[in-house]
C-alpha cells in the first residue's frame, strides 16, 4: 500500500506572541495593513499632539509602528 502524496497548496502559518493591535498600541510595523488609515485612531494621536503629550515626530514612528 502506497503512501498518497502531499498537495502543493499549503500556507505556512508562522504563530507570533503578541498581539498587534491593541487600543493601547493600534498601529502594527506593516505598512500594508490597513491600521494605517484608521481614521479614529490617528485623530486620538492628532489630539494627544495638539495637548503636548507627544511631539509630532514621536506621533509619526507611532502612526508608522516603529514606537511600542
Amino acid at each position: 500500500m502506497a503512501i498518497e502524496p502531499y498537495a502543493d497548496n499549503f500556507i505556512p502559518v508562522v504563530p507570533v506572541d503578541h498581539i498587534e493591535h491593541t487600543e493601547e498600541n493600534p498601529f502594527c510595523y506593516d505598512a500594508a495593513c490597513d491600521c494605517h488609515e484608521d481614521d479614529e485612531a490617528i485623530a486620538a494621536v492628532y489630539q494627544a499632539v495638539q495637548d503636548g503629550l507627544i511631539t509630532p515626530e514621536e506621533a509619526t514612528d507611532f502612526v508608522l509602528g516603529r514606537l511600542p
